[in-house]
């Protein structure tokens, strides 16, 4: 690995391409710096790119240009130069349907995942007098992020995931869980996690949440971070407006059910497009739950990240 493509943030990478390239079709002039970003944006996506990978119908736009335009199996600048804007534009073009298809089957996803949630919850509800509901948000420091593929993410996340499945240190006693993955343009990689505790016998969501988040902090060697939505001023924040839906919840309390299914529905929100990921594993899930068994008062494992 050369020192340009070290520290380069393959997720910042992606983010700034899909957005040049929506610029590029919905601009009717090239702007000044045009051809000079084009070149540092294909000069970047050629030194992250990885054919096991599949990406995003706007990066993949970038990749058919480089593609077109190839010497000795590298980017061509000085062809790239002579494009014309026109040229580009049509190119990129080509792709917007693809994008459009790619947006409508996430949002068809998401719907059918926060179905799925809900579903998920209100059984757990309905089995429990009552239940300790926890958000964290587990994302990677900024000045590490370009350490961070999306192979590195999977690792991690599948590592936190087997120690809920031990139910190791922490995860004792927990009664059910769900987790997303997303991509965002500040936190890059970040899995947003809910964990649901036995009421009867764990009271102490802020030092659980805290617990969740040290651990993500041990399994990336402390290049990860995590946000405590259980802590007492997050949660005046929304007990103010009476929205409060993390910490202890009671199933005869429909107020305190209401919301807490409202806020594990931010888990899988079909509007958060702008969150998808822009590059994935092959068979690789975005988004899972524990089983919910009627007979059986444990969750039954908990699936794999891939199929």
């Amino acid at each position: 690995m050369n020192s340009q493509q070290k520290y380069l943030n393959p997720s910042r990478v992606l983010i700034n391409i899909e957005q040049f390239v929506e610029r590029t079709i919905t601009s009717r002039y090239a702007w000044r710096e045009f051809h000079d970003e084009l070149i540092d944006l294909l000069l970047d996506l050629h030194a992250i790119f990885d054919f096991e990978l599949k990406y995003s119908a706007y990066v993949e736009a970038m990749l058919e240009l480089i593609w077109r335009n190839a010497l000795n199996g590298e980017v061509n600048s000085d062809q790239i130069y002579n494009l014309s804007f026109k040229q580009v534009q049509q190119g990129f073009d080509r792709f917007k349907s693809d994008r459009d298809k790619e947006l409508k089957a996430f949002h068809r996803l998401e719907s059918h995942n926060r179905a799925r949630l809900k579903d998920y919850l209100g059984n757990l509800i309905s089995h429990y007098g009552k239940l300790l509901f926890i958000r964290v948000d587990l994302a990677y420091l900024k000045d590490k992020q370009h350490q961070v593929d999306v192979w590195q993410f999977q690792h991690d996340v599948r590592e936190l995931v087997g120690f809920i499945q031990d139910g190791d240190r922490c995860f004792r006693d927990l009664e059910g869980y769900a987790w997303a993955l997303e991509q965002g343009e500040e936190k890059g990689f970040h899995c947003h996690l809910l964990l649901i505790y036995n009421g009867s016998t764990r009271q102490k969501d802020y030092y659980l949440a805290n617990q969740t988040i040290q651990r993500w902090q041990e399994i990336t060697q402390d290049d990860g971070y995590g946000f405590n939505c259980n802590t007492p001023k997050h949660k005046n924040q929304f007990r103010k407006t009476d929205s409060l839906g993390v910490g202890m919840i009671h199933r005869d309390n429909d107020r305190e059910v209401k919301n807490a299914i409202n806020t594990c529905s931010y888990l899988v929100n079909p509007e958060k497009s702008h969150q998808q990921l822009r590059v994935k594993l092959p068979r690789m899930h975005t988004f899972g739950t524990g089983s919910y068994k009627r007979n059986y008062r444990r969750y039954r494992g908990i699936p794999s990240l891939n199929a």
